[in-house]
């Protein structure tokens, strides 16, 4: 029942990607340099982080959104076909943030687009959401991570000894932590936090959903 209940609370801020008709599918690459920090500065999305080359940052997406009679079809095809994202690279931090040309300007245009992103990143750097909500799934090599959501999912993968400090929570709904040593489960209203220490890691790994589902993975 409680799984049930966080789906359709998120459907509200997800229903756009899930219904979508028309698509605009992108790539982009370009080099690490001097980047560390990579912060996702999206609003609400689909989002996958994996580790890739260690010299560049690499994405795939696809943007879309649905649309009601032929006349709108055109519309939001447009829309979607003016719709992208990119990093902005300055010095030590790269964002990675949504481009809009001439046909995706309103208000309407930018914020029914529906957007399913995947991000290969160099094993290491840091990982910042600015997101309100989604689905976040993260796994692999990284420093320290940070994911607020309101609303939505959370996987996140990591080695356990890369781990220095870890915290998840929600306010309502579930978080599930395997540590490697003991799984821990809480769920309900204000179920608490969950917390790891290790002396020996470096990354230091804050999980947060408002409303939602928190899953955690320390592997060995």
């Amino acid at each position: 029942m409680m799984r049930n209940a966080l789906i359709l609370a998120t459907l509200l801020v997800t229903s756009a990607a899930a219904a979508a008709d028309v698509e605009h599918s992108f790539q982009s690459v370009v080099a690490r340099g001097a980047v560390k920090r990579v912060v996702i500065d999206i609003p609400s999305g689909s989002f996958t982080i994996r580790n890739g080359d260690a010299t560049k940052l690499s994405l795939a997406a696809i943007v879309s959104r649905d649309y009601d009679g032929e006349k709108e079809r055109v519309w939001a095809q447009k829309v979607v076909n003016d719709t992208s994202i990119e990093f902005y690279v300055s010095g030590s931090e790269a964002i990675v943030r949504r481009k809009f040309g001439k046909n995706a300007q309103t208000f309407r245009a930018q914020k029914f687009s529906g957007i399913d992103l995947r991000l290969d990143l160099p094993p290491g750097v840091d990982v910042e959401f600015e997101t309100t909500a989604g689905e976040v799934d993260l796994s692999g090599n990284f420093g320290d991570v940070d994911i607020d959501l309101r609303a939505g999912e959370i996987d996140l993968v990591m080695p356990r000894a890369l781990v220095r400090e870890l915290s998840a929570s929600c306010r309502l709904g579930e978080v599930r932590a395997d540590l490697g040593t003991e799984v821990i489960t809480k769920e309900g209203v204000f179920p608490g936090r969950t917390k790891f220490f290790n002396a020996s890691g470096k990354s230091n790994v804050y999980v947060h959903t408002t409303a939602g589902e928190v899953r955690i993975r320390l592997t060995q």
